[in-house]
């Protein structure tokens, strides 16, 4: 608008000028005649400014109407995007809210069921082993006590001589059968639930249901203790297993078993649970990952210093087995040591390279680590049938140590008969949990850790070489 009047402005100025200039040369009638076109160019502006100015004052009036217009039409667009959501919330969270109202009035329903239920039956303590386990079938028995049915009837029957003739079990009121003292320690190995819920659910005190696990654990260990075997002695035994490890990871043929460590907390009182005491367990692994030794102690329950690393003094087993001849060099039979815990490197204690530079020495690190992985399998295989491993015990430690050793043999005596192992016993077990603190650190420089160097090397560089 501001340019447009300056044009017009500036045009009959231009014009005003001219008449202006031309004023002196005209007659009075020339005169009144340019007079007449003045006036008649000033009304001529006038006139066309006036249209301007309606005109612009239009246009602003309209860009004005269009703008509210669209702003009205975005306001209620979003009016309405606001009612249709919040419309939609409202039957949501109501169609939640009847939900979490059955939701609760079920659980009511069941609650005051399960109430009449005991109710009914409170005159009946035992119902859990006398009235429940019987209706189990074969899969919710297996889940239960991970054995098979007719495996916990063996079971019994083994060890029902014994467990007769023991007075703990018919010294009291109560007679307590062997079929209940096998389920009552299956039942506590597999659920991993705590003694309390244990002695409540099999209606026996507290005090006697230890007493019922540590006779069961003795009968076993004296009926079936042949499960966990020795070290390898005989020539045929060493052999089997030798040939096993090499078939398994192209291993020389004098490796005698995969040495284990792992950490279980205890759950002590008074002074013990301050000082956090931890039961220390040290198995050795044969080549089907089956528990030939065990050694169990109390890592930091007790003044005592702690045991030596297994077979870490001489002499031992191992140093007493024969040697083998491999490609024309004497090689004594060995174990593989655990990583990271710093065990003493010795001829018959082998582990692999802290620092490895040569080809060799990785694929002796390559074997080595494929036999850990075999070791942590095993120990996952074991707490994943016995769950009540993998969680702090709230017992002593020679009532641990008595059940954990019977769990182990178990455990051998289920493999070898190839029973039933549910993967999903173990979805809550992670070994890494219980890795043992290693050892305190020693500098080595004996003849016997320079001769474990130099048998190290000379079976890395034969595995190299026969490596397929």
């Amino acid at each position: 608008m501001d340019e447009g009047l300056k044009e017009i402005n500036s045009d009959l100025s231009e014009v005003l000028l001219k008449l202006l200039k031309s004023n002196a040369k005209c007659k009075n009638d020339d005169l009144q005649q340019q007079r007449a076109k003045i006036a008649t160019l000033i009304r001529l502006h006038v006139r066309h400014l006036q249209q301007t100015v309606v005109v612009h004052r239009r246009r602003r009036q309209q860009q004005a109407r269009h703008r509210f217009k669209n702003l009205r039409s975005f306001f209620m667009q979003q009016m309405m995007q606001l009612q249709y959501n919040y419309v939609q919330m409202f039957v949501t969270l109501r169609m939640k809210y009847k939900q979490l109202q059955s939701a609760e009035e079920m659980e009511a329903d069941i609650e005051n069921s399960m109430s009449d239920v005991s109710l009914a039956n409170s005159d009946a303590p035992t119902l859990f082993w006398e009235h429940k386990v019987p209706k189990y079938s074969e899969e919710q028995f297996l889940d239960s006590f991970h054995v098979t049915r007719s495996t916990f009837q063996s079971l019994c029957g083994q060890l029902a001589p014994t467990l007769r003739s023991v007075p703990e079990l018919r010294s009291q009121s109560e007679v307590i059968p062997p079929d209940k003292c096998v389920g009552l320690a299956l039942f506590f190995l597999a659920s991993g639930e705590r003694i309390s819920i244990i002695s409540e659910q099999f209606a026996l005190p507290r005090a006697r249901t230890i007493k019922c696990l540590k006779v069961f654990c003795n009968a076993v260990m004296t009926s079936l203790g042949k499960a966990l075997r020795l070290l390898p002695q005989s020539e045929a035994d060493c052999a089997n297993v030798v040939a096993g490890f090499r078939r398994e990871c192209n291993m020389p043929p004098a490796l005698l078993g995969v040495l284990g460590v792992c950490s279980i907390p205890l759950r002590g009182k008074g002074k013990q649970a301050e000082t956090g005491s931890a039961l220390r367990m040290e198995f050795l692994l044969d080549d089907r990952m089956l528990f030939r030794e065990l050694r169990l102690d109390n890592a930091s329950g007790n003044s005592k210093p702690p045991l030596p690393p297994m077979f870490a003094v001489a002499p031992n087993a191992l140093t007493q087995s024969p040697a083998r001849r491999i490609n024309q060099r004497s090689v004594p039979a060995f174990v593989l040591a655990p990583a990271n815990q710093n065990y003493p490197l010795r001829p018959w204690l082998l582990q692999r390279y802290a620092e490895p530079t040569a080809p060799h020495e990785y694929d002796f690190n390559e074997v080595a680590d494929h036999l850990q992985e075999l070791s942590d399998s095993a120990m996952h295989r074991l707490m994943s049938r016995w769950r009540f491993l993998s969680q702090p015990l709230d017992i002593s430690f020679q009532t641990a140590s008595c059940i954990i050793t019977a769990a182990t043999v178990l455990h051998n005596l289920l493999e070898e008969l190839s029973e039933p192992h549910n993967p999903e016993w173990g979805n809550t077990v992670n070994v890494l949990r219980f890795k043992a603190p290693p050892i305190e650190s020693q500098i080595d420089n004996s003849p016997q850790a320079e001769l474990a160097r130099d048998l190290r090397d000379f079976l890395a560089r034969t595995i190299s070489s026969t490596e397929i």
